[in-house]
């Protein structure tokens, strides 16, 4: 073999600095996209827990105001009925929280609100439950009469005998939009009083 073929052969196997530092500016580069790429889905990802999280305590939140108040008592003689307010709620219920379900049970649900949020608390016996906080709002308490009326209390007059609202909504005010939070009675409206309830108040 020549030595210009030994000469040549040498020079193919080696790299030169520069093709070095190309190499190495390139593998940084892809090496830098692919983080920030990474930390991009990481962030997305996060923020979709986030919101699933939220919503699904939202829905939760919901159903529990929507168990409670869907089965609803109708007040009869020395019951204090559904005493509603902007704020605050209290009725008898069959499905309560702790008790046993089937039991007729006082509740009360509340709105209270702290700073620029407002938070749905819930009441029984002496145990007190914060279930859902919505920031930057304001809400209130809204009762559905006979007539397809809403009004800020509840009841709607005064009688010795008063009937249960036909829903019961929380309305909560973000600035940008209001959410509605129906609840329909699907309880009988008005209690079944017997003569002697009547006459005598028994």
């Amino acid at each position: 073999m020549s030595r210009s073929n030994i000469k040549l052969s040498r020079t193919q196997k080696a790299f030169t600095l520069v093709e070095m530092l190309v190499v190495m500016v390139i593998v940084g580069l892809l090496i830098t996209v692919i983080m920030q790429g990474f930390g991009y889905s990481m962030g997305m990802y996060q923020r979709v827990v986030r919101v699933q999280k939220n919503a699904y305590s939202e829905v939760l939140a919901y159903n529990w105001l929507r168990s409670t108040l869907g089965s609803q008592v109708a007040a009869r003689p020395k019951d204090r009925g559904l005493e509603g307010s902007v704020n605050s709620l209290s009725t008898y219920t069959y499905e309560p929280l702790i008790e046993q379900a089937g039991l007729k049970t006082r509740i009360e649900w509340q709105l209270v609100q702290s700073g620029d949020a407002v938070s749905l608390e819930y009441r029984e016996g002496e145990a007190t439950f914060a279930i859902y906080r919505w920031p930057e709002s304001t809400g209130q308490f809204e009762y559905l009469d006979e007539k397809g009326q809403w009004r800020n209390h509840w009841p709607a007059e005064k009688t010795d005998f008063p009937v249960l609202p036909e829903s019961v909504r929380v309305l909560i005010n973000t600035g940008k939009e209001a959410r509605n939070y129906v609840v329909s009675i699907t309880t009988r409206k008005r209690a079944e009083v017997t003569m002697d309830e009547a006459l005598y108040g028994r």
